[in-house]
């Protein structure tokens, strides 16, 4: 009966996952024999994302736009050169990437809402002091 409720826990997990990630099995990490929901590039991207709340804990702010876009960069240049066949794809290369990208690209998010916010709030201040 339990491993009936692990296998389907397993399959909503790898249905859950499915939603935003390929899950091909040459390109995701296994486990005791069992396939990762999350491929190598999502995985890094999972791990990436986190470690920005460490670095904002740890720093109390974020890495600048100019870096940020550029080390996002990356991920999207290792699809595109992969695509070509400019390169062969490997699954280190697209967990660094994805890690970049988790990191550096939810940094740059992160910095474009907020000055999107501040010059909103900004001109909202302006434009009350204006009208009195």
């Amino acid at each position: 009966m339990f491993s009936g409720l692990t296998a389907s826990l397993y399959d909503a997990v790898m249905a859950a996952a499915g939603l935003f990630c390929q899950q091909l099995p040459d390109r995701s990490p296994h486990l005791f024999g069992l396939q990762s929901p999350l491929c190598w590039r999502c995985s890094g991207i999972t791990l990436g994302a986190p470690a920005l709340l460490f670095y904002l804990l740890r720093w109390r702010a974020l890495p600048s736009l100019k870096t940020s876009f550029l080390l996002a960069l990356m991920l999207p240049l290792d699809v595109i050169g992969a695509i070509l066949g400019l390169w062969p794809g490997s699954n280190a290369v697209r967990f660094i990437t994805g890690a970049l990208w988790g990191f550096f690209g939810t940094s740059a998010a992160f910095t474009i809402i907020a000055r999107t916010l501040w010059r909103t709030s900004s001109g909202q201040r302006s434009a009350e002091v204006d009208a009195q």
